[in-house]
């Protein structure tokens, strides 16, 4: 089982930023003006994190505030990492960050857009002892090599962990209601760019909260790249002369910063993540649609219903994706399962796996006929993604993409099934709405 336990979060110090008065943009409904303690309206320095952030986003953030937490996430500077840490020196030396005195434990909460200012998503944000990928912490995605790199050179630079990580666990009891009800006084409230109200409070640690969590299977749903990136540096960390014999766990970098939430209980929304395609040959893209072969059926769709008709795709088990490939037709791929299930028995893949839509889009379709062997064979610019699929047909009709592939949501019960076969999706496979923020709290490496 994980081990979890508090810690000395880094944050905007409340005694900037925070008020007994509740500001008007974050007030919760029916609150009173009165905060029981204080409260700091983070909405001008809390960031996204830096997977989805593109460069007039970050111009925008920057605009709100010299403090945007989107100065140390992704720095448009020369030497990022290297501004990175000297704003993170700085900000501390000004008062604008301060560390708590002991360690803590916080709840962290989210809206959603059917109630954007009332958080009904609520999970714990603590630390998590480092352990590679199994029991403790189970992967279900593949990744990428390039943001790796990027994250593992900021985390050498600031030596500070700056965004959360997500992981789920799944827990029916009632335990959970008494371990989410302690009260607290201390807290920090954002709304992200859709609006969406977060909370982050404060709670003294509890043993039964801490001994829960730390019974709880994990699985990762959002910070693969991250988690990763941590257990590279832990590595690192661990092979200097000075470390190589401390004790387990008496490091900083022994930790990760990660949001528990209980999947059984709060309603999490992935969405899907669909595939634009550059550089492939268009013989072979224009045979697909004519002659899916024993695979697939293809039917004509207008362009403008594609996203409707695949969210209204028969049933489940079915495998089913939409494809634009020119500007005014697109059509709706179904699979038929007994051809589907013969050709992914090639595959060294789990059945968990072999059954997903996005296991078999990238195997038989980008890789037996359009000559592409995912993203990760795939050349760089060959395949790229997109959150949006109005955003995919513009691309295909722009002329920028040459064909966009609309994909279905992976659904929490198979991210759960690939997990615990200890096995591993496609890339960009899970999309959890909404990301949680950057800014809210930090984990400074130099804990122990």
């Amino acid at each position: 089982m994980p081990l979890v336990r508090p810690f000395r979060g880094l944050g905007y110090a409340l005694d900037r930023f925070g008020t007994a008065t509740i500001p008007d943009r974050v007030r919760l409904p029916e609150e009173p003006d009165q905060h029981p303690g204080r409260l700091a309206d983070l909405t001008d320095v809390a960031s996204p994190p830096y997977d989805v952030i593109d460069d007039e986003q970050r111009e925008r953030l920057l605009a709100r505030s010299p403090y945007n937490a989107v100065r140390l996430e992704l720095s448009s500077a020369d030497e990022p990492h290297a501004e990175a840490a000297a704003a993170l020196r700085s900000w501390l030396a000004e008062g604008i960050l301060e560390r708590r005195r002991e360690p803590s434990v916080y709840y962290y909460s989210h809206a959603t857009p059917d109630s954007p200012t009332d958080p009904t998503v609520h999970g714990v944000l603590a630390r998590v002892a480092l352990e590679p990928y199994g029991a403790e912490m189970r992967a279900h995605e593949l990744t990428m090599a390039a943001p790796k790199a990027d994250r593992l050179g900021l985390l050498r630079t600031t030596q500070t962990q700056l965004s959360p990580i997500l992981a789920i666990y799944f827990d029916k009891s009632e335990r959970y209601r008494h371990v989410m009800a302690r009260s607290w006084t201390e807290e920090w409230r954002a709304r992200d760019d859709d609006g969406l109200l977060h909370t982050l409070a404060a709670v003294e640690p509890d043993d039964r909260l801490i001994g829960y969590l730390s019974r709880q299977a994990l699985f990762m749903a959002d910070g693969h790249h991250r988690y990763e990136t941590a257990l590279a540096y832990q590595a690192e960390v661990r092979g200097r002369p000075e470390h190589r014999d401390a004790a387990p766990r008496s490091l900083g970098a022994d930790w990760i910063m990660v949001v528990l939430v209980n999947a059984e209980i709060e309603e999490l929304q992935i969405r899907a993540t669909h595939r634009l395609l550059r550089n492939v040959n268009p013989a072979a893209l224009s045979s697909l649609i004519h002659d899916p072969g024993p695979l697939f059926k293809a039917r004509p769709v207008a362009v403008n219903e594609l996203s409707a008709r695949l969210e209204e795709s028969g049933d489940l088990r079915d495998v089913v994706f939409g494809l634009v490939a020119n500007r005014d037709d697109a059509w709706l791929f179904v699979g038929d399962g007994p051809a589907i299930a013969t050709r992914m028995r090639d595959e060294q893949l789990s059945s968990a796996v072999q059954r997903l839509d996005l296991a078999v889009l990238h195997a038989a379709v980008l890789g037996d006929r359009l000559g592409l062997q995912g993203p990760a064979g795939a050349p760089a610019d060959a395949i790229l993604y997109t959150k949006d699929p109005t955003d995919a047909i513009a691309r295909v009709r722009s002329g920028s993409a040459q064909a966009a592939v609309l994909v279905r949501p992976t659904r929490l019960e198979q991210l759960a099934a690939v997990a615990t076969a200890g096995d591993v999706m496609p890339q960009k496979s899970t999309y959890f709405y909404p990301k949680l923020l950057t800014g809210l709290a930090f984990y400074s490496l130099d804990e122990e």
